[in-house]
């Protein structure tokens, strides 16, 4: 006798989840692919056509089937009782099931030490490097106590998932995600609230260094656009030196103030920098946010905030003690809400959350990239009359992006 495959009778609700799961060009393959297995079987089809419909072997076509056939009478419960929960349900079969694995070799708390070891500058810890290899990792994380032995093969796993930890472990997962989500969304805050700022006097300002911006003239004259033809720009240029800006662009108003341009980048160009801004506005609030660039956590930084908010407390010796002592204690000072000057980083590696970006982004695109210029004086006259120009038209960026979600 033949082999029937089970007949699959499915309220309206459950069938109208499973469609849209089907039809999704977002969510995960495998779902997408289970759940036409079982809307086909709902409509009367064998399990050699569906494997033939979805690629996937009869044997997999049957199990799905049956443990759908399974499921069916808790998925209606769910139904009738609670049915805002019933997506959730269906999402939740579809899903693999959890499998046991290996038991880890090291806690999440020794990990998570791991990746802020490795995150932390080499000289911090008497390393004369400039930048963390393998070995060197393994001989640090050995050294402050954080495991007995590790290989360099199981630190580079760690650093490689460090951003994106496999769904294996939970802890490590959430730890990372709540962290970065935690600073975007204090950062998507304060830009949504800049508006707010302004009106009560406050200023909300976006921070950056573009260094390296080079003097080029090109060797021979462009030809300019005519009749059937388009421009043509000589691509040979002659370098004639580099300079930096600072910029200080305001989130509310869209304006940049103050720039600064100079050869260097140092902490006390950006101390100086950042000075004159104040200077403009000496009683009001001001909120900078910036990436965490050592400069950016100087002593000399510090000791100006300090100064500018009329604190007299003790400072510390820089590698010593206090609030010095090192550019998390640095950091952590200049971050205080209480402060008329506060500074809030960016997360690592999230250059693009930082508004002024956008804005260099422009200047390259409108200015530097097709230009020539015959010295560094007039590459700077040219910057400054740019954004002399851009200002009388500035609007503040519209920043739609909200953040985070952070699991319950």
């Amino acid at each position: 006798m033949p082999f029937v495959a089970a007949t699959i009778k499915m309220p309206e609700d459950i069938r109208l989840i499973l469609s849209r799961v089907a039809r999704s060009k977002t969510l995960p393959a495998r779902q997408v692919q289970r759940a036409r297995i079982i809307l086909l079987a709902t409509d009367g089809f064998d399990n050699m056509y569906i494997s033939k419909q979805v690629a996937l072997g009869q044997d997999s076509v049957s199990k799905w089937r049956s443990r759908f056939i399974k499921k069916l009478p808790l998925l209606q419960e769910i139904s009738e009782k609670d049915p805002a929960k019933l997506a959730e349900a269906v999402s939740s079969f579809l899903n693999d099931c959890p499998r046991p694995g290996q038991p880890p070799h090291y806690t999440d708390e020794q990990i998570i030490k791991i990746l802020e070891i490795a995150c932390r500058n080499p000289e911090e810890l008497g390393y004369e490097v400039s930048h963390w290899s393998l070995n060197l990792l393994v001989d640090a994380v050995i050294k402050e106590g954080i495991v007995d032995s590790i290989s360099a093969k199981t630190v580079s796993r760690f650093l490689k998932y460090g951003g994106n930890p496999p769904p294996s472990r939970p802890l490590l997962a959430s730890f990372l995600r709540e962290t970065f989500a935690e600073k975007v969304n204090e950062i998507c805050t304060v830009y949504h609230e800049a508006g707010k700022n302004h009106e009560a006097g406050g200023h909300t300002i976006s921070v950056d260094e573009m260094t390296g911006i080079q003097a080029l003239e090109h060797k021979y004259p462009d030809k300019p656009v005519i009749p059937g033809k388009v421009a043509c720009m000589e691509f040979e240029y002659i370098r004639h030196g580099t300079t930096s800006l600072i910029g200080f662009f305001d989130v509310a108003t869209g304006r940049m103030e103050q720039p600064y341009l100079n050869p260097t980048r140092t902490e006390d160009d950006f101390v100086e920098a950042l000075r004159a801004l104040v200077e403009t506005d000496p009683d009001a609030s001001w909120t900078i946010v910036c990436d965490g660039l050592n400069t950016h956590k100087s002593e000399s930084l510090v000791r100006f905030v300090a100064e500018q908010c009329g604190l007299t407390e003790d400072l510390g010796r820089k590698g010593k003690s206090g609030i010095l002592k090192s550019l998390e204690s640095r950091a952590e000072f200049l971050h205080q809400e209480e402060h008329r000057i506060r500074i809030v980083y960016t997360p690592k590696h999230c250059s693009w959350i930082n508004q002024i970006e956008i804005w260099f982004g422009i200047l390259t695109r409108r200015l530097l990239k097709r230009k020539s210029y015959r010295s560094v004086e007039e590459l700077e006259t040219s910057i400054l009359r740019f954004i002399e120009q851009y200002n009388l038209m500035a609007k503040p960026f519209k920043w739609t992006y909200k953040g985070v979600p952070l699991a319950a």
